[in-house]
Formats: structure tokens, C-alpha cells, sequence
């Protein structure tokens, strides 16, 4: 089970806030993110499929038929 951390510090993304809405994120900019994130000690858990997409999949196969 993971533990959760207390204190959290939050940091503001890199390079150029972006003009307008601020939601436009390039792969680049990604990138530099998750490298600094990985840099400053983050660690990226990568989670497999799990049964219950399957049963998602199966489900829609089933109601596909009838």
C-alpha cells in the first residue's frame, strides 16, 4: 500500500506560461516535466491493464450481439 506524504509542495510547470487559456501542453514540454520530476527524486508508477477493463470489453461485446 503506498503511503501518503504530508506535506506536499507544489511546483509551477516549466519553460513559458502559454497565452490564452493555458492549456495548450506540448510533448516537449511534457518531457521536460516529467524529466525535472524524475530529476527532483518523483518516481512514475506504471500500472498493467486490469481485469476490469476486460469485463468492460467482454460487456460490450455481449450487448454488441444481442
Amino acid at each position: 500500500m503506498a503511503t501518503r506524504k504530508t506535506a506536499t509542495t507544489h511546483r509551477k510547470p516549466s519553460g513559458p506560461v502559454p497565452k490564452g487559456n493555458g492549456v495548450v501542453l506540448t510533448s516537449e514540454r511534457i518531457a521536460r516535466d516529467l524529466e525535472a520530476f524524475r530529476k527532483a527524486g518523483g518516481r512514475i508508477e506504471v500500472l498493467g491493464t486490469t481485469r476490469v477493463l476486460t469485463r468492460v470489453d467482454e460487456s460490450k461485446k455481449d450487448d454488441a450481439k444481442r
